[in-house]
């Protein structure tokens, strides 16, 4: 009997020994587990703290980086522009205290600032209050289809200044009435003018800019003052809207849309880029700016200012956008050849002119539900560009330049 007291004794001294050894097996292991989670877990914390901090350090390093386009200083990160502030003795300094040879039109001076090309534009100051300054901390600001804001000046008096970025070629309206092309680009005594396939791609510039207000931006933008005199020339002949982010400040500059005198000066000729709706005080819409532009796509096209006065008597004054009306029903192609800019004599392609002519047409409708919208027009105007040959030179030569007594036949 003692023999079998002495087996489950040490039977039993076994199994505990072994329960035992199984705890602290268990008990070893559940260390090791949490010292291998503590460290994946410092490994996180470090890889996370790494992110951040490479994220931050991407963010100052994009942020205070810059890259130059056409000499002109630019950040690479479209939802960060900072919009500088001028003072006034900078302004003078720019445009050699406001020298008449710096004068482009009106109230706008080329000026040159730290090496860089400005327009300087004086305004009310009040206009400067109403400028909508967050749209330009977003990717529009490098669309390079829209002229970019550099910054304001504003004074304690009536005037300030808005200073944006400078068309080496002026104005869509300089080329179409003005006649003559910026003096400080070419030689006074040369009657410049655009060529077909540079009025095409001009189209699709200025589309394209609507194309991203209406349908990418969000919330979507109106112009609200689209016309030849807002659209500008860059030097390789690219065309950038102007005014962007200035809407509230055009409501003083369509003041005079009841007056329909005919003057060679622009801001006469406002009512005939006004969509009938505007008249019968709707408000405006994406088909405002449609109807706007179907205007300028008939100036491009006839090269006549969107207003006239009637040849005969009585006959009052005559919308560009009337007049397409009545050529395009007429189905007489002699029609549309007499009204085409003359100074393309018969440099152009007819059956595009006549695709644009009824773009045009579309753009100008009556009824704005039956105007296309900016991304159709996209559509049509590509594939007239893609229809003209490769390889043009956009630098002015002698097929579009004519002695300049040949001009005086022209809209001046």
């Amino acid at each position: 009997m003692w023999k079998i007291g002495a087996y489950i004794a040490v039977s039993g001294a076994a199994f505990v020994a072994f329960i035992a050894a199984a705890a602290g097996l268990l008990l070893l292991y559940w260390k090791k587990k949490q010292q291998i989670m503590a460290k994946d877990g410092d490994v996180e914390l470090q890889q996370l703290s790494l992110s951040v901090r490479t994220i931050s350090e991407k963010k100052v390093s994009f942020e205070g980086s810059q890259d130059t386009i056409d000499g002109q200083v630019i950040e690479p990160i479209p939802h960060k522009m900072m919009i500088e502030t001028y003072t006034l003795e900078e302004m003078k300094k720019a445009t050699a205290d406001f020298s008449t040879s710096n004068l482009i039109e009106d109230s706008v001076f080329h000026g040159r600032l730290n090496g860089k090309n400005l327009a300087i534009k004086c305004t009310k100051t009040e206009n400067v209050s109403k400028i909508e300054f967050g749209l330009f901390h977003d990717a529009v600001h490098h669309h390079p289809n829209i002229i970019r804001l550099f910054g304001t000046c504003e004074t304690e008096g009536p005037d300030s200044f808005i200073v944006s970025e400078y068309a080496r070629n002026g104005s869509l309206k300089d080329w179409l009435h003005g006649g003559l092309a910026m003096k400080s680009q070419f030689i006074s005594s040369c009657y410049c003018f655009l060529t077909w396939n540079q009025r095409l791609r001009i189209c699709l510039d200025v589309a394209t800019a609507l194309q991203y207000m209406h349908q990418i931006m969000n919330p979507s933008y109106l112009h609200r003052n689209i016309k030849s005199r807002n659209i500008f020339i860059d030097e390789e002949f690219n065309a950038k809207v102007g005014n962007f982010g200035m809407a509230e400040c055009a409501e003083n500059d369509t003041s005079d849309q009841n007056q329909v005198s005919c003057s060679s000066h622009s801001s006469s000729w406002t009512r005939g880029y006004l969509a009938p709706e505007l008249l019968h005080q709707c408000l405006p819409s994406p088909s405002t700016d449609i109807f706007a532009f179907g205007v300028v796509l008939l100036e491009i096209l006839s090269g006549q200012p969107p207003v006239t006065r009637g040849t005969e008597k009585g006959e009052g004054t005559i919308l560009l956008s009337d007049k397409i009306n009545f050529i395009l029903q007429s189905e007489n192609a002699d029609e549309l050849r007499g009204w085409m800019d003359n100074v393309l004599d018969e440099n152009y392609s007819f059956d595009q002119a006549v695709t644009l002519a009824n773009l045009a047409r579309a753009c100008v409708e009556e009824d704005s539900c039956m105007r296309p919208n900016a991304g159709e027009i996209v559509e049509k105007l590509s594939r007239l560009v893609e229809e003209l040959p490769a390889g043009e030179s956009f630098t002015i030569c002698e097929s579009s330049c004519k002695p300049l007594v040949k001009a005086s036949g022209s809209n001046m």
